[in-house]
């Protein structure tokens, strides 16, 4: 099988798994993200598929599962009600996030975004290892890092040089873990509350930011057909 085909099967996969959480009436709803209606025409027919196409229907199933798992985590962990997550705002870890002037700022920069939406990604993803080793659903988040990387080379097909994202080697890696708060099983049931917080909110910085790409390139590609 071609790398065409693969990346055309991935599509299709995804399509299908995203319809199956709207079909079955998973908790999908998310800040930022729109419900993803796909019917049976809106399936790829050719091999070809746009990185600008598959970066939404892979997003919601991230903001779904993410916030899914943030919420089953909080729950069993601090037995709290959801309500209550505001209590732990004031835990921060500097995790990557998209502020204005990454994407939306009076001097736009298409790659300067894409870039950030990427190596954010990047970093999240190594941060979801720790969640993995220590929250008690690990295939759920090994899922999520799946769906982290996928969506993370979309991004970076998306952009002009995507050599600026240079891959983590295991150092740069271990460095990152190694800096998380762990004295204390508290420390540790906090951060992967933080972890996955922020890793939710940073999907929804990624879809507003990504949709503003697109809805910009769809205005200048009309402008340029009506002149």
């Amino acid at each position: 099988m071609s790398s065409t085909q693969r990346s055309r099967a991935s599509f299709v996969l995804l399509l299908l798994s995203v319809c199956a959480l709207h079909v079955t009436g998973a908790p999908c709803s998310s800040i930022g993200a729109e419900t993803l209606e796909i019917s049976g025409d809106e399936l790829p027919d050719t091999p070809k598929v746009s990185p600008s196409t598959k970066w939404k229907p892979l997003t919601n199933v991230l903001l779904c599962e993410v916030s899914s798992l943030r919420d089953q985590q909080f729950d069993e962990e601090f037995a709290e009600p959801k309500d209550n997550m505001s209590n732990y705002k004031h835990h921060r870890l500097g995790l990557p996030q998209i502020i204005e002037h990454d994407c939306s700022s009076s001097n736009f920069s298409k790659e300067s975004c894409l870039l950030r939406i990427a190596r954010g990604l990047q970093l999240h993803a190594v941060y979801l290892q720790f969640v993995e080793q220590e929250y008690s659903k690990p295939a759920t988040v090994a899922d999520i890092k799946f769906r982290t990387k996928a969506l993370a080379g979309h991004v970076m097909e998306m952009m002009k040089n995507s050599k600026h994202v240079q891959e983590l080697n295991s150092d740069a890696r271990d460095k990152l873990l190694s800096a998380l708060p762990t004295a204390s099983s508290w420390e540790r049931k906090i951060t992967v509350h933080v972890l996955l917080r922020d890793y939710h909110k940073f999907l929804t910085q990624t879809f507003r930011a990504l949709r503003h790409i697109e809805l910009r390139d769809r205005k200048r590609t009309a402008l340029k057909l009506n002149n």
